[in-house]
């Protein structure tokens, strides 16, 4: 497949709002590393920096994957981002690592974890450029960035004030439900996805720096937000960050 036109298309329908079916069989991403080509070029046609990472996994033991953050998708709490009829507009709940060191590659899991100079609680707001997400494959979903369509996050904690495995959240839209969970998200304790990210970030020629931000994954699942709605995440004793939809 060819990385850099399967980008193009991903970008066009970025710039233009348009949703696209799919991703032609020539320009479909077959594998996690032709995925990451193409986060690659996306990055260059775009012209952007990214900020950080998100990074994932659906278990303990599983398969761990990342996207990067474009650097303009990424703000302070609270924040406020566009969002149309179209869009997919979830959000999540989620805690953040803020890298304080420079993280060479191949520095081992302790040394990783050692330059998080703080914890945040977060909210990633979820998009998509195809017109039905649930009909991609893994590799395109992680080719369209992972779905990274914003990010905020709230005030810093101390690493050693953080219950990563039982922290107690909420996530709250006004007229809703909202979504509570007790027990940490589904990959496990962060260090291991900090591990790995280090030295794929370095792979890929940009490792982990001083000032990155690295989300970890959703500690409530996906929750559809509506136009307009003012989202706020609580971790209990973390404080908060607030999202809204414009």
């Amino acid at each position: 497949m060819n990385p850099a036109a399967a980008a193009a298309r991903l970008v066009e329908a970025r710039r233009s709002g348009r949703k696209i079916a799919a991703l032609e069989a020539d320009l479909l991403p077959q594998s996690n590393d032709d995925a990451y080509a193409v986060q690659e070029e996306t990055l260059r046609l775009l012209g952007v920096t990214h900020a950080g990472w998100k990074v994932g996994s659906t278990g303990p033991a599983t398969e761990i994957i990342a996207a990067p953050l474009i650097a303009a998708l990424v703000k302070p709490s609270p924040a406020r981002f566009a969002a149309a009829e179209a869009d997919f507009r979830a959000v999540e709940a989620e805690l953040a690592l803020m890298i304080g060191r420079d993280v060479p590659g191949g520095a081992s899991a302790d040394e990783a974890w050692a330059a998080v100079a703080s914890v945040h609680v977060a909210i990633e707001l979820l998009d998509t450029r195809y017109a039905d997400r649930r009909a991609q494959g893994a590799a395109a979903l992680l080719a369209d960035m992972q779905n990274n369509g914003g990010f905020t996050y709230g005030p810093p904690n101390p690493v050693t004030a953080v219950d990563f495995l039982g922290s107690k959240v909420s996530l709250l839209i006004p007229g809703s439900d909202g979504e509570k969970a007790v027990g940490g998200n589904p990959a496990g304790h962060p260090k291991r996805l900090l591990a790995w990210l280090s030295g794929h970030a370095a792979s890929r020629g940009r490792p982990l720096k001083k000032g990155d931000i690295v989300t970890t994954g959703s500690h409530t699942g996906i929750t559809i937000a509506p136009l307009g709605a003012r989202v706020t995440a609580n971790f209990d004793g973390l404080g908060e960050a607030i999202l809204e939809l414009a």
